[in-house]
């Protein structure tokens, strides 16, 4: 489980990727931000900054859940020029009393006296209602969040939702509080053998003795877009199945592999949790991409075989590494928000929320 740490560097830079894609995007519009408006030459340009001589006051968030416009002064009758989602961050480099001044990065669409079509790209300092603003501590995560999902995948089938979409199905999801989160760790279940001593890698290479064979898993550690690196993690006895995890150039994953053939069975994304009534597999990965919480359920079949159930993307919020089934049969996960899932200095933000999830099947 620890690998994600490995990965932390390229999450905080992809943040930062994000963030900056997100201002470049933003398009100059009226009060329906999708639409441009097309300036004449001698209108408005903006509030133009220089970036690196620019000091940032402080980082807030927009805590608004309805969001807030984007204004290019400080007054309620200035051009609207689209606006910040909830959870957004922002560098605030100016503070007035009902007013923000945030540096961002615009986009604007001019048209000359001519005709002639002009885009411009810059940092500008824009501004935003104070009232709409907080700190990280302020965006958190409400129950109607938790269900919405960006895609989901059924018999090699995916739907995309663009806008986000409930999932009324398949699966429970609850907020609760840290008390009783913690509590239910007193019965947690867990299936795994952790015999890590008995099985260790030499040279690079872990051998893996099954009935029919000696299954090698052999490091490549320099081999840039082919670097392969593996660990053994242990075995689940009730499938015959041992638990290697591998960490590859832009991936990792974890396999299942038949301790009589010695042929891999399953891959997840992450850890496979399995629940304590041995019917299902959950997989649960913070995607540092797309941002989202990326789920893979199973069932156990009665042959004690693994088959895929659905895949599905959850929009609004990203797991910890602080998950776990109990005796009750929920899935208990701690979670962020998206918006608040990294700080403002790029760290993991390990001011949690917390929630369980059950399986409907």
């Amino acid at each position: 489980m620890d690998k994600k740490y490995i990965l932390m560097a390229a999450i905080i830079v992809l943040t930062l990727i994000s963030c900056q894609d997100k201002a470049q995007k933003k398009q100059i519009s009226n009060k329906k931000p999708s639409k441009e408006i097309l300036a004449s030459e001698d209108e408005d340009h903006g509030n133009s900054i220089d970036y690196d001589n620019t000091k940032v006051l402080e980082t807030l968030y927009v805590t608004d859940r309805n969001g807030t416009e984007i204004k290019d002064h400080a007054n309620d009758n200035s051009k609207t020029l689209g606006n910040y989602e909830y959870g957004e961050k922002l560098s605030v480099i100016e503070i007035n009393e009902n007013w923000l001044g945030v540096m961002d990065r615009i986009t604007r669409e001019y048209t000359t006296k001519d005709g002639t079509k002009i885009s411009s790209n810059g940092w500008e300092k824009i501004y935003v209602a104070r009232k709409a603003a907080g700190p990280i501590s302020q965006v958190y995560l409400i129950q109607s969040d938790l269900n919405i999902i960006r895609y989901l995948t059924i018999n090699q089938k995916t739907d995309f939702f663009e806008k986000g979409k409930p999932l009324n199905k398949y699966l429970k999801i609850e907020l609760i509080d840290q008390e009783l989160f913690d509590s239910k760790k007193n019965t947690s279940i867990s299936f795994l053998v952790a015999d890590t001593t008995e099985i260790k890698k030499t040279n690079g290479i872990i051998e893996l003795k099954c009935a029919n064979k000696i299954k090698k898993f052999i490091d490549k550690p320099d081999a840039e877009e082919n670097r392969e690196e593996y660990k053994y993690v242990g075995q689940i006895d009730f499938l015959n199945e041992y638990v290697i995890t591998g960490s590859y150039w832009e991936s990792s994953d974890y396999k299942l592999i038949d301790k009589n053939t010695g042929e891999q069975t399953s891959s997840f994304g992450e850890y496979p949790f399995i629940s304590p009534d041995k019917k299902h597999v959950i997989s649960i990965y913070a995607n540092p991409y797309e941002s989202t919480a990326d789920l893979e359920l199973y069932a156990i079949n009665k042959n004690n075989k693994i088959d895929p159930v659905l895949n599905v993307s959850f929009k609004n919020w990203m797991p910890s590494e602080d998950l776990f089934w109990s005796t009750d049969n929920y899935l208990y996960v701690a979670v962020n928000g998206t918006s608040a899932y990294w700080t403002a200095d790029g760290r993991l933000n390990n001011n949690y929320q917390y929630l369980r999830i059950k399986v409907l099947l």
